[in-house]
């Protein structure tokens, strides 16, 4: 569970710097429900559920 802790990880931090270029306007919106507040929401829940992959390790 560690390494899929990892890659959701990494993914999340990956949603998150979309979402702040998408909000300082470096890149244009991908398509108009793409905001960044939906980079934001993703991220979150990528960063959770990493959260919750890490916390499960023990418990195998």
């Amino acid at each position: 569970m560690g390494i899929m802790a990892l890659i959701v990880g990494i993914a999340g931090g990956l949603c998150a710097v979309v979402g702040i270029s998408i909000a300082v306007e470096i890149i244009p919106t991908l398509m108009p429900k793409l905001t960044w507040e939906f980079w934001f929401m993703l991220s979150a829940i990528l960063y959770l559920t990493a959260i919750a992959f890490t916390l499960s390790r023990g418990y195998e």
